[in-house]
């Protein structure tokens, strides 16, 4: 979600628009790089497909944004769909967002696969995918696990989570996790501590991303 100046940046990674593939670590540093551009999400709360747009341009692929919106579609549960209104206002429950598997379900139409995961903790689910030259999409809890739970009329439950943002993980090292971030079209760098306590807050929510 678009969480605009709610949160000042820790650290800013220049690196140049476009192109793929892993760059080479800092010496003497542990990590992967990989060269993913910046992008401004359009809407107020379409930081996922602003995400997934990231991704794919990664690799050399540049898609809209807007190509998402009917292909996700919509539902009360963001398991399924979009969730309220994406023009809606950032940080509540109700004009809320969308959730990792929507999201890999539509990537297929551009010619890509994603792969979702629920790492609770793992970082290594993610250092994984950025070793292989995968970026990463990631869903941050920004005020921590605030989560509770509703249910469908089947009764499946879904967990929501107020006040998050999601980013695409290009990079790692020593330092901690370096993003490109839709909501102000920046780089950024979470040292270890405060990316994994985010990412928690969302069960370690994660789409990587990679040609089908």
């Amino acid at each position: 979600m678009n969480r605009r100046l709610l949160m000042t940046s820790l650290g800013v990674l220049a690196l140049s628009r476009g192109g793929s593939g892993l760059l080479p670590s800092p010496a003497g540093a542990t990590g992967s790089m990989i060269a993913a551009p910046t992008y401004v999400q359009q809407r107020n709360l379409s930081c996922e497909y602003a995400s997934a747009v990231i991704a794919m341009a990664a690799y050399g692929a540049w898609v809209s944004e807007w190509a998402f919106d009917e292909l996700v579609g919509w539902s009360a549960n963001p398991h399924r769909g979009f969730r309220g209104n994406i023009n809606g206002d950032w940080g509540n429950t109700n004009d809320y967002g969308v959730y990792a598997e929507p999201l890999a379900a539509a990537l297929p139409v551009f010619g890509f696969a994603g792969e979702v995961h629920y790492a609770r903790g793992d970082a290594s689910v993610l250092t994984a995918h950025l070793d292989a030259g995968q970026p990463v999409i990631v869903w941050l809890g920004y005020w921590g696990d605030q989560g509770f739970y509703e249910y469908d009329d089947d009764a499946t439950a879904y967990k929501l989570t107020p006040g998050y943002h999601v980013v695409v993980a290009y990079g790692y090292d020593d330092a901690g996790v370096h993003v490109s971030d839709p909501g102000l079209g920046v780089y950024s760098t979470w040292g270890w501590g405060d990316f994994m306590w985010m990412w928690n807050a969302l069960e370690g929510m994660a789409l990587a991303v990679f040609p089908a």
